[in-house]
């Protein structure tokens, strides 16, 4: 969930009688050229780019009021993400989860280059992998019951051509669905990873009401036939979301939160083997790693060195909005961690990590900035840049496009 949703999320558990991918993953049709930045104060949005070194070269590339005719309604919402991977095509996309529509942009003239629904209404849009010219995943995560046509309802992956935006099919998940508490929860798919020719998708499993939460899951997906393959329980955690890989290790990484303002036991990393088929739950980075704290579900980012350490960078949020964030450093195989920043509550967005250098949003409203950390060896500060000097909005994510 963006950070926006993770509010809505607490609010309605709350009147329910309960308690918003740094992905580095490489693109499938090749490297990254640039870095996508979305800026956002939840109303408004605008998209700064950024070069392979870290660099902006665009402020305000595109905003909401891009293309807008007229009227109450932008062209991008205030709720927007981008996708867990680099897309092909060298084109950057907006997940609009506001507006329910994928928002191309041609980032060379930072014009839109079009704009498609996803088909069915309120069903919020999570992720998106384009798979050929005529071919693209979209992770629907809410459930519409008001719908009359299942194809409309969501809660599923929608089939659609990317081009047009038509529905050519979808890939049911209701037969994954946890057991949560005294109801069921939704299946709730969320982020989408391209991994040797397989499509893993991350369930949050969560029921209608963001009340009850079941056990968090991971479906593999050949997507020749559009057939789940596998299916890994993430024994243990709850409200898993982004994922990551490690090509190096065969390993992808599930970024999990815990129920909104509850235990945090639920919270961790979850270390999955995708060398062996069908893939596997290796290990379970707990909560007390990370200082007992929940983990920002959001985003992980990993790499392996040369030496042949795998390293992620993952932080903690307090949904109850009052402790500080903070920025984590992780050895994946001994599960060890080490604090190496905190910031206000809520302020540390998705991160992108270069081969030098970890990019870190950071929304605080005195000092919107992108915090810039050296990794060629243990984290350290390296300074801090604004995303958007233009339109001032506070960065959320980054991630390579």
């Amino acid at each position: 969930m963006s950070r926006l949703r993770v509010r809505i999320g607490v609010l309605l558990a709350a009147l329910a009688g309960g308690c918003g991918g740094g992905a580095t993953g490489p693109r499938p049709g090749g490297p990254a050229t640039g870095l996508a930045v979305v800026n956002s104060d939840f109303s408004t949005t605008s998209l700064s780019l950024l070069d392979m070194t870290g660099t902006l070269v665009r402020a305000d590339c595109v905003d909401s009021a891009t293309g807008a005719t007229g009227g109450a309604t932008k062209t991008i919402s205030g709720d927007v993400v981008l996708p867990s991977q680099p897309q092909p095509g060298g084109q950057v996309i907006l997940v609009d989860r506001g507006n329910g529509a994928l928002t191309f942009v041609d980032p060379t003239a930072c014009t839109i280059a079009r704009q498609i629904p996803v088909p069915g209404v309120k069903t919020n849009p999570h992720d998106v992998a384009v798979l050929a010219a005529d071919k693209a995943y979209v992770t629907r995560y809410d459930l519409n019951l008001a719908a009359t046509d299942p194809d409309l309802a969501g809660n599923d992956i929608a089939v659609i051509d990317p081009t047009s935006g038509a529905l050519v099919g979808r890939i049911p998940l209701d037969a994954y669905a946890s057991p949560a508490a005294a109801t069921t929860a939704l299946a709730r798919p969320d982020r989408l990873l391209l991994v040797d020719g397989q499509v893993l998708v991350s369930l949050n499993e969560i029921d209608q009401r963001f009340a009850n939460y079941g056990e968090g899951k991971l479906v593999v997906i050949d997507p020749t036939t559009d057939a789940v393959t596998a299916v890994v329980a993430l024994a243990g955690l709850a409200n898993c979301e982004a994922l990551t890989d490690v090509p190096s290790q065969h390993l992808v990484l599930v970024a999990c939160g815990g129920p909104f303002a509850g235990s945090t036991a639920q919270a961790g990393l979850a270390v999955v083997d995708v060398g062996v088929s069908p893939p596997v739950l290796a290990r379970v980075i707990p909560s007390a790693a990370f200082d007992g704290r929940p983990l920002d579900m959001g985003w992980i980012a990993a790499a392996t060195d040369a030496g042949g350490a795998t390293r992620a960078f993952a932080a903690t949020n307090d949904p109850k909005d009052v402790e500080p964030d903070a920025l984590f450093e992780v050895d994946v195989m001994a599960g060890t961690t080490r604090q190496v920043a905190t910031s206000g509550p809520y302020t540390l967005g998705t991160a992108a990590l270069l081969p030098r250098l970890l990019l870190v949003p950071n929304s605080t409203r005195s000092t919107p900035r992108i915090d810039q950390f050296d990794v060629t060896s243990s984290a350290a500060a390296a300074g801090s840049f604004t995303a958007d000097p233009i339109t001032n909005l506070p960065p959320q994510a980054i991630a390579p496009y």
